[in-house]
């Protein structure tokens, strides 16, 4: 894979305003307190239940947040936050039709990291980095499944229109890729979150397909490539599952 991709599949969502910072900090599963200008984290939106709503990548920028993150579930999340508010000084704007966000791969791509550009910003993933930028490219190819098995590779998945309110934060293994933040204190859902963590057992966790399928009896495809796909399925163990595809094929599923 070469060059620019197009990943018009992202939107964004910016948060603004003097209590923006203080809002935020209340809604998501990472600490935005230890957020500075210079990188960028990983962290989802709940609801009471510790259901995802969304799942971001997230920045500060001159006291403005901007999270990336599917674009279908820009205005829904919008919807969601916008009853909560009311009564803080911070204003919520989709920023879809701004922004564009682009990929390419990058294997010397400094982690977690961002730069801000006269364009909009870089951001340094583990094996790639996004471009957020204002203005379109013209030489950037469209979106291919090759891009899905670089974010596989690190067993990175997002929240989707098809699965967003389904799983808590840990069905996703964010509570190992950094994704939750266990100290901050109070946010929406945390409660369950935590309980899981602590006291409960998880019963829907991520598994690896090494090989791309269409559907799966069960489970719920949350990213598929063109050599792997990533499903969560009901699993109380550490151990491979034996399962079948909609095509009545027998694969195995590989917990992460």
């Amino acid at each position: 894979m070469e060059g620019l991709i197009e990943l018009n599949h992202f939107g964004f969502l910016e948060v603004a305003g003097k209590e923006a910072e203080k809002f935020l900090q209340g809604y998501t599963t990472c600490d935005l307190e230890s957020l500075n200008e210079n990188s960028v984290k990983l962290g989802a939106i709940c609801d009471i239940k510790g259901r995802m709503i969304t799942s971001f990548l997230i920045i500060n920028h001159n006291k403005k947040f901007v999270l990336r993150m599917n674009k279908d579930l820009v205005e829904k999340t919008i919807s969601f936050l916008q009853k909560y508010i009311i009564f803080s000084k911070a204003d919520l704007k989709n920023k879809s039709n701004e922004m564009i966000c682009y990929g390419s791969a990058d294997s010397d791509s400094n982690s977690w990291t961002m730069k801000s550009l006269s364009n909009g910003f870089e951001i340094g993933l583990v094996n790639r980095k996004e471009l957020w930028l204002t203005q379109i490219q013209s030489d950037a190819s469209k979106y291919t499944d090759e891009w899905a098995d670089l974010e596989i590779d690190t067993r990175q998945a997002w929240i989707t229109s098809e699965n967003s309110e389904l799983l808590l934060p840990q069905s996703l293994n964010y509570h190992m890729i950094n994704g939750i933040d266990f100290e901050k204190g109070c946010y929406l859902g945390q409660e369950v979150i935590s309980r899981t963590h602590y006291r409960g057992k998880l019963k829907k966790k991520l598994h690896l397909i090494d090989k791309p399928i269409r559907s799966i009896e069960g489970g719920l495809k949350v990213n598929s490539g063109q050599k792997r796909t990533l499903v969560v399925l009901r699993n109380e163990t550490d151990q491979s599952l034996n399962i079948k595809t909609s095509s009545d094929e027998d694969i195995v599923a590989t917990p992460v």
